[in-house]
């Protein structure tokens, strides 16, 4: 397919002036301090993948190729732009099943579209969508952001409640980094231990608009945090902490949300609520166990057509209870090792990711991921069966 071909040879034609420009821009000693070339960054990985359904059985062969591109440029000393976009084509024999993945794909949720599908021919799917596009600034205390951008208020490391702008998908690992949104986002620091932010997402539906401010505050080694906001039609209000306990991180954070209009056959308020544990053992493994309370589920029905779609804060997970283990070991140092289970009592399904990463070279990486989901009859876990996964990443 000519189309195919040629995009192929555009991401490691990018790839190649990225790194070319990239170390070229390095050399340039002549800049103002605090003044630098425009920089890009990025990777180009390639990910087939064997899926089954839940009972192990009908295997079929899938494929992404994905590649990002993060450039970014600080024509003053105290002033910076960036864009960051990641295009993917994507390979899958269900997208003839199923069309509408094309549009579910190419929908964009921010106040301006900037998703893109460029193709949608069979089992083939190509996407491009910048999730970055931001003005920076900063002085002396103050930071201003304009402009899509990722908004990170979680603490916790798998369920992020206090994470009102930019919530994610656990099950989605091949993007580590992460939605952005369309916002005006002001930081203060009066002091060395706090921080002071607020945040403005508009949407094209006013109802859909997300705004809230955030204090951060040191307290005899605990980091605290507070919020407040209108969370889509909802007043939001929560907290958040980081500790250690006998040398284990504890980590926890809550919200509280409440409907501004009453709904009929809807209770108008629910928490949501996580805390977890960490620890750094001797031997190098590092291990986590979490606890998700999610008192939105079963609030209304949802939408969502794939597992990997990141959920609402105040509905951030597909059962009501999940508890979380998940552990990380260095074999060696281009060898690591990880295992994630997530258990979901109360609609008894559960979840299984185990992965493997090896570093081929300098900037060539070589990755295992198996997902395993069982149980959770009459759920999306029921539908989601297996897949496994390897991954060959160039990064410049």
């Amino acid at each position: 397919m000519p189309h195919i071909r040629f995009y192929v040879l555009l991401l490691f034609t990018t790839a190649f002036f990225g790194n070319t420009f990239a170390s070229g821009a390095g050399a340039i000693t002549s800049a103002p301090s605090g003044i630098n070339p425009p920089t890009l960054r990025g990777y180009i990985r390639e990910m087939p993948a064997i899926r089954l359904d839940n009972d192990f059985s009908n295997p079929s062969f899938t494929n992404l190729l994905h590649n990002r591109l993060n450039l970014r440029w600080d024509p003053a000393a105290n002033f910076r732009l960036a864009i960051e976009v990641r295009n993917r084509l994507l390979y899958n024999e269900l997208f003839r099943d199923f069309p509408q993945y094309s549009d579910i794909l190419g929908r964009d949720e921010g106040l301006v579209d900037m998703s893109w599908v460029w193709l949608s021919d069979g089992a083939w799917i190509g996407h491009t969508m910048a999730d970055r596009l931001y003005a920076d600034w900063r002085a002396e205390n103050w930071h201003v952001r304009v402009g899509r951008q990722r908004i990170n208020w979680g603490i916790n490391l798998v369920s992020n409640p206090n994470d009102l702008f930019n919530t994610y998908s656990f099950f989605d690992f091949d993007y580590e980094e992460r939605p952005g949104s369309d916002a005006i986002r002001i930081q203060h620091y009066p002091g060395d231990l706090s921080v002071i932010q607020l945040a403005v997402s508009p949407a094209r539906n006013s109802r859909e608009t997300v705004a809230a401010g955030l204090l951060n505050i040191h307290v005899r080694n605990y980091d605290f945090q507070a919020l407040a906001g209108y969370f889509r039609n909802r007043l939001a209000i929560g907290t958040g902490w980081a500790g250690s306990i006998g040398g284990a991180g504890f980590k926890g954070e809550a919200t509280w949300f409440y409907d501004l209009e009453e709904e009929n056959g809807t209770d108008r308020g629910n928490l949501v609520a996580a805390t977890g544990l960490d620890y750094m053992f001797g031997s190098g493994t590092f291990a986590v166990v979490e606890f998700l309370y999610n008192g939105g589920y079963g609030r209304r029905e949802g939408d969502v057509f794939m597992i990997t779609e990141a959920l609402r804060p105040d509905n951030i997970m597909f059962s009501k209870y999940a508890v979380t283990l998940s552990a990380k070991h260095p074999f060696s140092p281009v060898l690591n090792g990880g295992i994630s289970l997530m258990a979901l009592p109360d609609i008894d399904a559960a979840f299984f990711m185990p992965r493997l990463d090896y570093s081929l070279a300098r900037d060539l990486d070589l990755e295992f991921v198996g997902q395993i989901f069982a149980g959770g009859k009459n759920t999306i876990f029921e539908e989601a069966g297996s897949a496994f996964y390897l991954t060959f990443q160039y990064s410049f």
